[in-house]
């Protein structure tokens, strides 16, 4: 997640982190139930290639607006 929220990326990063999130996540698949994953957990897969097609995620986060309207 610390490489996702860079504010500089580079493609060959992006697919190591994304080979790095799959071999977690069949690491965790060996320790924890099934009922443990959920559509949430699955997602984190497909982060790096949204990360490719969308640009870096600080120009697309909702956590500045959602701020905003908390203080309002």
């Amino acid at each position: 997640m610390k490489e996702l929220c860079a504010k500089e990326l580079t493609i060959e990063k992006l697919d190591e982190a994304g080979a790095n999130v799959v071999v977690t996540v069949c690491r965790m698949e060996k320790l924890f139930p099934p009922s443990f994953f959920n559509i949430v957990v699955h997602l984190i897969v497909h982060l790096t290639k949204e990360e490719k097609l969308g640009g870096l995620v600080l120009y697309r986060w909702m956590y500045p607006i959602e701020t905003l309207e908390f203080m309002l």
